[in-house]
């Protein structure tokens, strides 16, 4: 063991800001190597030390408390490690191309899984998964592996589907500033419909923005894309409602819709909203509208002539093809009918006081952001 000492004292004596960039990869490479080896090796040891009985001579009741003690590591670590010794000893030829390096951690990890799931099913094929290990890519030996195991046993499969649907949750929650917080876990049927529809509904936002230009992170595009699938739900939802949209109720004190200081202006589930906000909702939505007066008196349940009706929209999307802000190029099944006049103002819901504008786009209007103009050749009416 003094060898290897030495060697890691080498290792950890170089400066690395004297290596090149080929030199810190390649050294990154044979680090990465021989931390799965060693890793195996570890792994192989507990388990000796298990069969041998030494963990209970020197004291332990089990050999994860020995493991953690002599390791410094926590139980849970040690349990791992235990786990894939025993592994590794019922699959001896496993066990020869890890402890050699030909397979990585990553890769000796996916096999052990389906080892201790299907025992001798796995003993009967350990050269073919091998060999898949040695050829695909991870993503692919992931894949495979899983194939295998599903015609290993079918039931078993079956039963693990069944539990991952029953292990399912989502939880959603406000946060202290009324933001709305997400967290959940999918079995594989619904996370790949999730997933196909967040893709699906991404490709056309990418392109409407040019993909190249939008800069924002993933998980800020993945979450106004989830935010586009609920909002096309409910525009088309043929409930009993006849599938008139969208089913938000948007609470608003009168003065503080016109502008005037109020006391109230807030969704039903997350709270107080911006009266431009409320504003830009009440443009182009079935809302469920409660006008209320300084001593919270219903003034208005809404008027159905408010919004466009659907042959409007259909001339709508005739006329304007879409959003009609230069350049944005959004299909009018993404957009919002905005009055150009304000309904609370006195607008009318007649074609020639309204327009298609994407949300983003429709937000910007209600913000008083500058426009660049229209796609379409009809004058814009500013409140």
């Amino acid at each position: 063991m003094s060898g290897l000492r030495s060697a890691i004292d080498e290792i950890a004596a170089r400066e690395l800001s004297c290596l090149t960039g080929d030199e810190l990869t390649a050294e990154l490479s044979e680090l990465s190597r021989a931390v799965d080896v060693i890793t195996c090796r570890l792994a192989s040891i507990a388990d000796e030390a298990r069969r041998r009985g030494i963990p209970e001579l020197q004291g332990f009741l089990s050999v994860t408390r020995w493991l953690a003690h002599t390791t410094d590591c926590d139980d849970s670590t040690a349990q791992r490690q235990v786990t894939l010794g025993r592994t590794l000893h019922d699959h001896p030829e496993t066990r020869r191309r890890a402890e050699t390096g030909d397979l990585s951690g990553a890769r000796l990890r996916i096999l052990a899984r389906a080892a201790r799931a299907h025992p001798e099913p796995y003993r009967n094929h350990e050269a073919l998964l091998l060999g898949f290990a040695n050829d695909l890519d991870l993503r692919d030996l992931r894949k495979a592996v899983t194939h295998w195991s599903n015609c290993a046993d079918a039931v078993a499969a079956e039963r693990t589907f069944n539990e991952q649907q029953e292990a399912s949750y989502l939880f959603v929650s406000l946060t202290g500033d009324d933001m709305v917080k997400i967290d959940g876990l999918l079995d594989k049927e619904t996370g790949e419909a999730v997933l196909t529809a967040l893709d699906t509904a991404m490709t056309p936002l990418a392109r409407a923005e040019g993909a190249g230009d939008d800069l924002r992170p993933a998980p800020r595009r993945r979450a106004e894309a989830l935010g586009e699938i609920c909002t096309r739900f409910l525009d088309n939802h043929p409930g009993i409602i006849g599938g008139h949209r969208p089913h938000v109720s948007v609470i608003v004190d009168l003065d503080t819709l016109i502008g005037r200081d109020g006391k109230r202006c807030e969704l039903a589930h997350t709270g107080t909203i911006t009266p431009e906000t409320a504003r830009r909702i009440l443009c182009d939505a079935d809302v469920t509208r409660i006008l209320v007066d300084g001593d919270s008196v219903p003034l208005d349940m809404g008027r159905a002539v408010r919004t466009a009706t659907p042959a409007q929209r259909r001339a709508l999307a005739v006329r304007d093809g879409g959003c009609t802000t230069a350049g944005c190029g959004r299909p009018p099944d993404w957009c919002d009918v905005h009055h150009r006049t304000h309904w609370i103002n006195g607008g009318k819901t007649d074609l020639d006081d309204l327009e298609l504008l994407c949300k983003r786009h429709h937000m910007a209007e209600h913000r008083g952001d500058p426009r660049p103009g229209t796609a379409h050749d009809h004058t814009i009416i500013r409140r």
